[in-house]
């Protein structure tokens, strides 16, 4: 079954989410709305989309109304096209912070209201998309969603409480793993490796390092001390690590960015 599906806000995420998933949207009518024309006609320019005149417009035609804009941006939208809002469309809000009964605030009449938090590696088809649904979301369309989520990676059903940590952990999470693999390079340069060759080397081991732990049913720890030999160098360097606290601070900036999440709620 086809779908009109219309987002609101022209962002990068929403870039990402029109290049990864064309081939699942294909045969369904996009549209995007941003209050500044030119990103909406940009994004025209490059994708099957069409450009909205004006949000009313765009959220009276949607079955899907995606809200993509930032969290202190979705009072102000949703002022505008609640009213054009068609009872049965499905709201999806991809807003750090913003919940499912502050969004239904905004409506006369309850709506079915979803939050999704894709994250950038959607945009390689290794994305880890978290999916809460409303109480009034129909089974049909949660299917949907995790549907074509799982199309570009993985997609897990999960509580709205647990929704700041995830925001912190996938969400934040890919520029945490950035930051890991430019110092492991960093590392490898300061030992006479070319740069090129060192980024190449520390992200191709983070990313096996990652399918090892998707792909078995070991714990973590375990799979460590299997690489650990006694008084070995990879032994030498988890010392250096933990006499530096690596995993409280690895701990304190995702509880850090959950901590902020939950203070973008609270501004909203």
């Amino acid at each position: 079954m086809n779908r009109t599906i219309g987002f609101i806000g022209a962002g990068k995420i929403v870039d990402i989410m029109l290049a990864a998933l064309g081939p699942a949207l294909a045969g369904d009518d996009l549209w995007v709305w941003n209050r500044t024309p030119a990103r909406s006609e940009a994004l025209a320019a490059r994708y099957p989309v069409r450009v909205a005149p004006g949000i009313k417009d765009l959220a009276e035609r949607a079955d899907w109304l995606i809200i993509a804009v930032k969290p202190h941006a979705v009072a102000k939208v949703l002022s505008d096209a609640a009213l054009c809002v068609r009872e049965d469309a499905l709201v999806i809000s991809m807003a750090a912070g913003v919940t499912i009964a502050s969004i239904q605030a905004h409506f006369t009449s309850p709506r079915p209201v979803v939050r999704i938090m894709p994250n950038l590696p959607l945009s390689v088809a290794q994305g880890m998309t978290a999916i809460c649904p409303g109480e009034t979301v129909p089974e049909a369309a949660t299917t949907a969603l995790l549907e074509l989520f799982s199309s570009v990676g993985l997609a897990r059903l999960v509580e709205e409480r647990l929704f700041d940590t995830v925001t912190a952990l996938s969400g934040s999470g890919p520029a945490f793993a950035f930051l890991f693999i430019e110092s492991m390079a960093d590392g490898a340069v300061l030992n006479g490796m070319d740069r090129v060759q060192a980024y190449e080397f520390a992200a191709q081991t983070v990313m096996g390092a990652a399918k090892i732990i998707l792909d078995s049913t070991k714990h973590p720890g375990e799979l460590k001390d299997i690489v650990a030999s006694p008084a070995g160098t990879t032994m030498a360097g988890i010392h250096s690590l933990e006499r530096k606290a690596f995993r409280a601070i690895v701990m304190d900036a995702v509880d850090a960015a959950a901590r902020r999440s939950k203070e973008l709620n609270a501004s909203t």
